[in-house]
This record gives structure tokens, sequence and C-alpha cells, in this order.
């Protein structure tokens, strides 16, 4: 089994790299079309503002990558920003299409209140709504490392796994058959983010 890290240049690769190589998890890093052929498990990290992030995508072809992937039934984890374009759309910065994987649009935190502090930075917890395997063997309500200003609004509820209170309950974590997305970075997240993306790996 090989995984694939897609690298977008967006920042955050080193981190996510050294988890992997704590968990003596086997990848390649992915830029383009040949560096997918063998690839059967894919990662999809982002930090940044949506519509630069997805205007990446499209100049490298990974939106056509990642639909063929999808469709051959190859399990996608988008974490952060690669969590929020798996969906049809932002309002960061104007509307921006995502890759419409998932029905669901992000929304700054501001939208809800004025009052809300953003970003929302640092450990918070992960309330489980649903069992999934990517949460196998990590109990309730333990603490995840968030950073982020925007948030997943109008999802479908069987496709959320866990939902996170910052002055609105907001959903943390999705899964809809091989599709996967985490709003938290379990590559910072020490020890229970090590497990999610161990649980990725070898079982979901």
């Amino acid at each position: 089994m090989k995984l694939g890290i897609i690298d977008l240049d967006t920042g955050n690769l080193a981190s996510l790299v050294s988890a992997m190589n704590k968990l003596n998890i086997k990848f390649k890093i992915c830029k383009n079309n040949f560096d997918f052929q063998d690839v059967d498990k894919i990662i999809l990290p982002g930090v940044g503002a949506f519509k630069d992030f997805m205007k990446k995508i499209k100049n490298n072809g990974i939106d056509k990558i990642l639909n063929k992937k999808i469709e051959d039934k190859i399990p996608l984890l988008g974490v952060c920003v690669g969590f929020q374009v798996l969906f049809e759309e932002s309002n960061e910065h104007g509307r921006t299409e995502g890759l419409n994987l998932l029905k669901g649009k992000i929304k700054n935190f501001k939208d809800i209140s004025k009052d809300i502090k953003v970003p929302h930075v640092g450990w918070n917890e992960c309330k489980l709504i649903n069992n999934n395997k990517l949460f196998q063997g990590i109990e309730n309500s333990l603490d995840f490392y968030f950073t982020h200003s925007y948030f997943l609004d109008d999802c479908k509820s069987e496709h959320i796994i866990s939902k996170t209170d910052y002055d609105t309950n907001f959903v943390s974590s999705i899964n809809k058959e091989n599709i996967y997305g985490v709003q938290f970075h379990p590559e910072k997240s020490q020890a229970n983010g090590l497990k999610i993306l161990k649980n990725f790996y070898e079982i979901c």
C-alpha cells in the first residue's frame, strides 16, 4: 500500500512528513499526474486562503486527478483547507467554487457573530457524532489542534463524524464513502492526531 501526499506548496508539508516518518508509513510526494499512478491512498493537506488553494489545484490538474481516484474508490483525506475544498464553495475573498465532492458551504465565523475572535487557534475538543473508522481507538471529546477562520456549514448530517464548539457548534470531521476530511491538523495534534493518520492509512 502506498500513500500519496499532495504538495501544492502550501507550507504545512514538513510537519505532515514528520508525522508519517514517526508512524513509519511509506509515502510519496505527489505534484503531477505521473506521481499518482501507483498511489492507493491520498492526503490533501492545505493552509492559507481557499481561493488561492483552489487556483493551485486547478492549475496543476489535481481536481481531475482526484475525481478519477475517487471514482476508483481510492480513499482521500482532506486536512484543514484541504478539508474545506472538498465542498461546494467558500465565501472567503468572494465566492469560490470548491471541488464539489460533497454538499456543504464554507463560511467565516464572523458570519455567525461579529464578536467571535478569529482565527480559531489552539486545542479544542472533537465530540463524536457517529462511530467511524477514522476515530477508531480514540475516546470521545479529546483535543485536537485547530487554526482556521472559516468553517463548514450546511453539511449533510449523515456525513458528520465529529463537531467542535467555538461559540457555534461546527463540523470538525466528515466521511462519505471513501472521502474523509478533518478541519483540525492531525499532524500537529500529538498522539491523538497520529492515531487519526494511522487509522486512515491502515483501516479507512
